[in-house]
């Protein structure tokens, strides 16, 4: 089974941005991963489109994209904290995760983009599925 550690997704994020962006000509340096989110206040790049992925004792279990840009007005361009909304509900204030592979991982990491960049989301999510072998996902790229 392919390395499923956290510092191999941030090693093979960094190996995708070296083939897909250009500090220089986009006067921007590439996103990083958040710090691990265990549902205490919002979600990081909730307001932002781009790739979670579900971290279980420094190990990712499963990595999806929250890229929609359905969303209107204040909430357009929101794809990942969209997509939270069907893993989790609000119980007194809090996130609590629904979904049994969040239940079972009881934390996520993101990778948020700006509106210009969000295309590279989809890019990135299938590059970091097709590199390792999670327990949930089952449509891998070249399988």
């Amino acid at each position: 089974m392919a390395n499923t550690t956290l510092d191999n997704l941030k090693h093979l994020t960094n190996e995708f941005f070296a083939m897909h962006w250009n500090s220089e000509c986009l006067k921007s340096e590439f996103p990083e991963w958040s710090d691990i989110y265990q549902f205490e206040g919002s979600l990081p790049n909730y307001d932002k489109q781009g790739v979670y992925a579900f971290v279980k004792s420094g190990e990712v279990t499963y990595i999806g994209v929250g890229a929609s840009s359905n969303g209107t007005g204040p909430y357009a361009g929101h794809g990942l904290g969209k997509r939270f909304q069907a893993y989790s509900k609000v119980e007194n204030g809090r996130h609590t995760p629904s979904d049994p592979r969040l239940i079972d991982a009881g934390s996520m990491i993101t990778i948020g983009f700006e509106p210009k960049h969000a295309y590279l989301a989809y890019a990135l999510e299938m590059y970091l599925v097709g590199k390792i072998e999670t327990e949930h996902n089952v449509n891998r790229p070249n399988k």
